[in-house]
């Protein structure tokens, strides 16, 4: 029998489609039925395990859903790249520039914005000796003149002394916020900061005081300002200062690190001159951890809010590195509210220097497809490939991936 006759090739070839069709069908079936799923955790958490990223290139992940900032210290110059690879908000020190502009070379897109302290400046001990570098009062003999010429740029308490703060070795004043002339050099330091520099996109103070509670627990009640209400109005107007006569004319950021904090209600008040402001110890703190069901909602509120008026929030949750159940309930909150202007970071604040970097970072969940609600004790919000939810009575987390 010629098996190669046409009639007999005809049929070979129908029976060998029917099979390989039967065989596509039935696999896709299988495939329905028993996806295949990630490793899974207790409690039904769909995740890798959770280790601290050491590759040398980029995480990938969606820019919308997670926004990483990096806080204030310079990465040792080993790890600049994966900064800038892996970071999209910075927060540096004048002094860092060569640094930054590296890590511009890398790829890093920014923003770069540098810290400056708000509420007092350094008496580096003599005229001759070099200050601090992460205040307006940046250089040498800088103090002196202030000392000399200005006396009335210090803010005194009810004893007619200056208001000074001790940190380690070194001693700071507090200066008048509402000091016309104070506020003026402030200003101009500002821009000869900025001004000549186009890598840098604005400022963020640091120790942003709002209220006099840490001046009330060290007995120091400024008598120009003997209540909350007052101080606030003069640190309000030097904000307007500074922004109506330089940051929003020249479309640069101003961000504030608030200190201090009675209620949300005092936050809320001072961003109407600022781009927005930091929370550190957000969602989490040390040394206890988790936070009560009523502060970790509170926070979640604020940081809605926060983005509601078009302002930027940083939020930094603090723990130990290798604390994974920590980090991941700390992420998972902010998977819950970030509308694309908040930005995250996991640390410890004696090591802001190190870069810790976790897989949940990367994983493809998607864009948000709603705001957070509620399920019982829990929060869950679903995304276009995925879902998360964070019980903040149980502590319980999960974050699923399709």
């Amino acid at each position: 029998m010629d098996i190669f006759s046409s009639k007999n090739f005809v049929r070979i070839s129908l029976v060998v489609i029917v099979f390989l069709a039967l065989t596509s069908i039935t696999l896709g079936i299988l495939y329905l039925r028993y996806p295949e799923s990630a490793p899974t955790q207790a409690g039904g958490t769909n995740l890798p395990v959770l280790v601290p990223t050491i590759a040398t290139g980029p995480l990938v992940a969606n820019p919308t859903t997670v926004n990483l900032v990096w806080f204030t210290y310079i990465p040792k110059e080993e790890d600049l790249r994966k900064v800038a690879e892996n970071f999209n908000f910075y927060i540096l020190i004048q002094g860092n520039e060569d640094q930054r502009d590296l890590m511009i070379d890398y790829g890093a897109k920014g923003p770069f914005i540098q810290y400056l302290e708000f509420e007092s400046i350094q008496d580096p001990g003599s005229c001759a000796d070099e200050p601090e570098i992460n205040q307006v009062t940046a250089f040498v003999g800088d103090f002196c003149m202030i000392d000399e010429e200005h006396p009335d740029w210090f803010l005194l308490d009810t004893k007619g002394e200056r208001i000074r703060l001790v940190d380690k070795d070194n001693i700071w004043y507090v200066m008048d916020p509402s000091n016309d002339e104070w506020r003026a050099f402030y200003l101009e330091r500002i821009k000869l900061f900025q001004a000549s520099d186009p890598n840098w996109s604005g400022v963020f103070l640091d120790n942003f005081p709002l209220t006099l509670a840490f001046r009330e627990e060290d007995g120091d009640i400024p008598a120009k300002y003997p209540d909350d209400a007052s101080y606030q109005a003069a640190n309000q107007g030097f904000l307007r200062y500074l922004d109506e006569n330089y940051f929003s004319p020249n479309n640069k950021l101003l961000i504030g690190n608030f200190s201090s904090r009675n209620d949300d209600s005092d936050w809320t008040r001072h961003l109407t001159y600022l781009s927005g402001a930091m929370l550190e110890g957000w969602a989490i703190d040390r040394p206890d951890g988790y936070r009560p069901v009523k502060r970790w909602e509170e926070h979640m509120l604020l940081a809605e809010e926060t983005q509601a008026l078009g302002k930027t929030i940083l939020l930094v949750s603090r723990g130990d590195r290798n604390d994974y159940e920590l980090q991941q309930f700390s992420f998972a909150s902010y998977l819950l509210i970030n509308q694309g202007n908040a930005y995250f970071r996991y640390a410890h604040g004696s090591v802001y220097q190190e870069v810790w970097l976790y897989d949940n970072y990367a994983y493809n969940i998607g864009e948000p497809l709603g705001p957070r609600y509620k399920e019982g004790d829990a929060w869950r919000r679903d995304f276009s490939n995925g879902s998360v939810m964070v019980n903040p009575l149980t502590h319980d987390v999960e974050i699923n991936i399709r």
